[in-house]
């Protein structure tokens, strides 16, 4: 297990020296364009995330809303066959 642990940080620390190097081979512009792109696509995603909180905890009764279908639903009529024995 713990070989198993080392073996994921390893590699984690691997990756994260890759994604390093690719960012600081872009160009200043590119490197601030992305990180802007990254930010915007965070903060998009936190707004639809408190969107929804605030949604539910407005408890707007959507929810809650009781649909009465009771006098729409006609139950099946029961099949004419042989009658049983």
């Amino acid at each position: 297990m713990k070989e198993n642990l080392r073996r994921i940080g390893t590699w984690a620390r691997r990756q994260g020296e890759h994604f390093d190097l690719y960012l600081h081979a872009l160009p200043q512009r590119t490197r601030l364009t992305l990180i802007f792109a990254i930010l915007a696509l965070l903060s998009v995603t936190l707004l639809f995330i408190c969107g929804s909180i605030y949604r539910i905890g407005r408890n707007d009764g959507f929810n809650a809303r009781r649909i009465d279908t009771t006098r729409e639903f006609t139950p099946p009529l029961p099949e004419t066959g042989p009658p049983c024995r």
